[in-house]
């Protein structure tokens, strides 16, 4: 996805019509006060790198400042293929720490370049209280402070999970957001977007990526899809 001003993000397709991807991408070079009739223009959205597709309207999550997700709705249907195919959503939480997920995307580099092909990783899900620490110093409100390495505050609640780097130090970094944390159910030998991308600063400068767990928001997002 290609927000205002040309910047790089990234969303997740979940059926032929509609993508997850976070609030702060819609937002990206609008106001605080944007409103999401005015957003869906400003928007590019391409499926792959060159197939370029129309969007219907956005719909941002009415909690977004804390929960912070945003869903996409196309005019007109994706075809899918074995290159392209939406990814299913769980009902279960799957941040179990230490369970490897998958995350692939567009964002920045090692070079800090934006990247000419799509790229994806395999990292480890992390202790949350340790990811607090590393970015509020501590586990009790009272004590809690902006320590975060890279100078942004990621947002961390109970709709959140944190994921480390790679043992080759490799990292989700910025344009990446958006993005899912994909994980192999293998009893069910299925798929699934166990988190949405939310903080993709880290850049293997910070130590944790941080994601929205996509069982907190699946109530909402079947709504959503059901009333549009």
């Amino acid at each position: 996805m290609v927000s205002r001003h040309n910047l790089t993000t990234g969303a997740t397709l979940i059926n032929e019509k509609w993508l997850l991807t976070t609030a702060k991408n819609l937002f990206l070079n609008h106001t605080a006060d944007a409103k999401a009739k005015d957003i869906a223009p400003t928007l590019k959205l391409y499926v792959g790198k060159n197939q370029l597709v129309q969007i219907e309207k956005v719909v941002l999550h009415p909690n977004y400042s804390t929960i912070d997700i945003g869903l996409i709705k196309l005019k007109h249907k994706v075809p899918v293929n074995e290159r392209v195919m939406p990814i299913c959503l769980p009902s279960k939480d799957y941040a179990e720490v230490g369970r490897v997920g998958y995350v692939s995307g567009w964002g920045r580099n090692s070079n800090f370049r934006f990247t000419e092909h799509l790229k994806y990783v395999m990292l480890p899900v992390a202790a949350q209280d340790k990811c607090v620490k590393h970015y509020e110093g501590s586990t009790q409100p009272e004590k809690k402070e902006q320590k975060s390495p890279v100078g942004v505050q990621p947002v961390l609640n109970e709709h959140t999970f944190c994921v480390g780097m790679s043992k080759y130090q490799e990292d989700t970094c910025y344009g990446d957001a958006g993005s899912a944390f994909v994980v192999h159910d293998q009893d069910e030998d299925t798929w699934y977007a166990a988190g949405i991308l939310s903080f993709d600063k880290s850049c293997a400068v910070a130590e944790y990526g941080v994601y929205v767990k996509v069982p907190s928001i699946l109530d909402w997002v079947q709504k959503t899809i059901a009333d549009n």
